[in-house]
């Protein structure tokens, strides 16, 4: 069974400025996909749509095996779902690093005690333990990085969609990412510029030209 099936989908921003017309994406339970393009292809719009955040003109995406429409089976889908935006200022919006990490199991109802304990460890693994007290908006690109990505992993998700993970940041964050991608067991789509990140990580890869995806 697939994870993610796109068909047909097409996509235009107002204005009439296309995006998508008649893109189709398959990507495997378990698959490691990623994902190239020339900045403003539209791999984060594609992104955006899969997480039900932007609304197609017309086609299907199918998450598991089932056809997502409404704004429920969005919300429903995006429970097992971590997403990374390009921008970790996007993202990051509570007043300390461990209440972001820990907003989505909080939101969810786990208990602080149990939350404390799944945030410990991921700061712990990303390096990031002495930075659990600080103002996220304080932060160097790279921490904002980890930050964000430590909040989209907390949840244990099944699909993980990553815009740019690796844009901005230095070989150390880079290494740290990796280490921890490397053992993910879920599926993975990812977006970059960065071929060697891609190489490491991902078993197909698919290219945005011309308002549609290609495999290469």
């Amino acid at each position: 069974m697939n994870c993610i099936t796109v068909n047909n989908l097409n996509f235009s921003y107002p204005g009439n400025v296309k995006v998508f017309h008649s893109l189709n994406l398959s990507i495997g339970n378990g698959d490691r996909a990623g994902i190239t393009g020339a900045n403003g292809a539209g791999k984060s719009t594609l992104f955006l749509l899969l997480m039900g955040l932007l609304e197609p003109r017309s086609g299907s995406i199918s998450l598991w095996g089932k056809k997502i429409v409404s704004a429920k089976e969005f919300r429903e889908a995006r429970l097992k779902t971590g997403f990374l935006f390009q921008d970790p200022d996007d993202q990051l919006f509570l007043p300390t690093v461990e209440e972001d990490i820990a907003f989505a199991l909080l939101n969810r109802g786990v208990s602080r005690a149990n939350a404390v304990i799944k945030v410990d460890r991921l700061c712990k693994t990303f390096h990031i333990e002495h930075l659990k007290k600080r103002v996220p908006f304080h932060l160097s690109w790279g921490q904002k990085r980890l930050v964000s990505l430590a909040g989209a992993l907390v949840t244990e998700p099944e699909l993980l969609l990553l815009d740019e993970p690796t844009a901005g940041v230095d070989d150390e964050v880079i290494d740290i990412i990796l280490d921890y991608l490397k053992d993910f067991r879920g599926t993975m789509l990812i977006s970059s510029h960065d071929k060697t990140f891609l190489d490491s990580l991902c078993t197909s890869r698919h290219r945005l030209l011309n308002n549609r995806l290609e495999e290469c």
